[in-house]
């Protein structure tokens, strides 16, 4: 029996995966402000066999990420399961399977949402990871082309143990245009035993609204934006959530990697302010955390 419900209730909030956001000192942060479960970065299957000093890095756990949570990706069951030995995958509480990236390198390696369109495979997956002692989680999309499929496909990793999907809700083919559907998402919710997590166009207006018909719901872009959408207030300045999230990258990568990094958060952190083209292009132009902070202070 699971106990993916003990780990996680009703009406959660979790921070979704974000390939080049949801790094430790993003999850760390994301953590402070009240989210009930952090995602790392997708780890590929076949890196864990080389050991590398980036997987490593994707793979490190923040003091406050419990429970914890490992996104892994790949094709072959049998890399799965040979996942679960690996000492950086056994530290982790959960076993999340990337079902839905849609990006060309990873679904034209029969990766990601690729895996939609090959049922058998995503099953055998589930299995394999099953064999471990850990719940094993699912994220998908509503399909690869249309979503007339999406229902089906999630009962089958049901059946084959999955303990709790993730929907983001669109069709690989979207990629991340259109409007999210939170009509199949809860079409998908109600079909299913285990609990389901709804994904896509998030943030502090509908938030409520999302909750209804779903188990929870995962957080990308929208908490990227306002990490304190966790607590439901805004109870630091956008100045002070970002020297946070400065502070806690130092500690992990440096200061050099970590001002390069916060260039892909500055647009979303400072969406919203007056005159923010800018703020935002001399942020973009700071090698150190003194004058980074010197642009930003104020807003």
């Amino acid at each position: 029996m699971s106990d993916i419900k003990k780990l996680l209730k009703k009406g959660c909030l979790t921070l979704a995966p974000l390939a080049g956001y949801s790094d430790v000192a993003f999850r760390r942060l994301c953590k402070d402000f009240g989210a009930d479960l952090t995602v790392t970065e997708m780890v590929s299957v076949a890196g864990l066999n080389y050991r590398s000093k980036k997987t490593n890095i994707l793979m490190q756990i923040a003091p406050n990420e419990t429970p914890s949570c490992v996104q892994l990706f790949g094709r072959q069951p049998e890399q799965f399961e040979r996942a679960l030995t690996h000492p950086e995958v056994a530290k982790f509480d959960i076993i999340d399977v990337n079902m839905g990236c849609p990006v060309r390198k990873v679904f034209g390696h029969g990766e990601g949402s690729a895996l939609m369109n090959d049922v058998p495979t995503a099953v055998a997956i589930v299995k394999a990871l099953k064999k471990g002692d850990k719940p094993v989680t699912v994220k998908m999309r509503l399909g690869v082309n249309d979503k007339s499929g999406a229902v089906d496909f999630a009962k089958a990793l049901e059946d084959a143990g999955a303990d709790l999907i993730t929907v983001h809700g669109r069709t690989r083919e979207q990629l991340y245009s259109g409007e999210a559907d939170w009509d199949e998402i809860r079409k998908i919710a109600a079909a299913l035993t285990i609990p389901v997590i709804g994904n896509g166009d998030v943030d502090e207006t509908n938030l409520n609204d999302r909750l209804d018909g779903v188990y929870g719901i995962a957080l990308g872009r929208g908490a990227v934006a306002n990490p304190q959408i966790f607590s439901g207030k805004r109870t630091l300045s956008r100045y002070e959530v970002i020297l946070r999230h400065l502070e806690y990258g130092t500690e992990y990568y440096g200061e050099r990697y970590v001002i390069t990094s916060l260039r892909s958060f500055i647009p979303f952190y400072l969406k919203g302010i007056p005159d923010i083209k800018r703020i935002r292009n001399s942020a973009m132009l700071c090698r150190d955390r003194d004058s980074l902070l010197s642009v930003l202070d104020g807003v």
